[in-house]
């Protein structure tokens, strides 16, 4: 019986929590974040992917994050900081097995560091350059750059 649990328990995978800057979800087209989701999929199953933004976004946009999964949140300003309160509330109250937070600077370093005790990390960003002293802290790296064969600049 126990064997038994133990495959169901592997088959499932990790349980994971992204976390988007609008900064980084602005610079990517619809396909670029279907792909990214997808990538992301391949270590576990998302359970909650949020993307902040600390502008309102038009209609179109809206609908197009709707329909990929993730629920966008409009903060009237210090994006960074509500970022942070959503990954120390994925960390610490949901449960999850990693961390995935979509980012283009190095400013939730300090995020990282901290959730880094208790999950693993996975980081999306644009330029590995942009996050060099994020990286130590990340389990996994997904970066744009590394995938030019797909990127649409706008």
């Amino acid at each position: 019986m126990t064997e038994r649990v133990l495959n169901i328990l592997k088959k499932h995978g990790k349980n994971i929590s992204c976390i988007f800057t609008g900064k980084l979800i602005e610079t990517l087209s619809e396909d670029q974040i279907n792909k990214i989701l997808n990538q992301v999929k391949e270590i576990g199953s998302i359970r909650k992917s949020v993307a902040i933004f600390d502008h309102q976004l038009k209609p179109a946009e809206y609908g197009i994050l709707i329909k990929l999964g993730i629920s966008p949140i409009i903060v009237p300003s210090d994006e960074d900081i509500h970022i942070a309160l959503e990954g120390m509330d994925a960390v610490f109250t949901q449960q999850i097995d990693v961390l995935c937070l979509g980012i283009v600077d190095e400013v939730l370093l300090p995020l990282i560091a901290s959730a880094r005790e208790s999950t693993e990390i996975l980081l999306i960003t644009t330029s590995k350059d942009a996050i060099q002293n994020c990286l130590i802290y990340a389990d996994y790296l997904l970066s744009i750059e590394d995938f030019q064969d797909w990127m649409i600049f706008r």
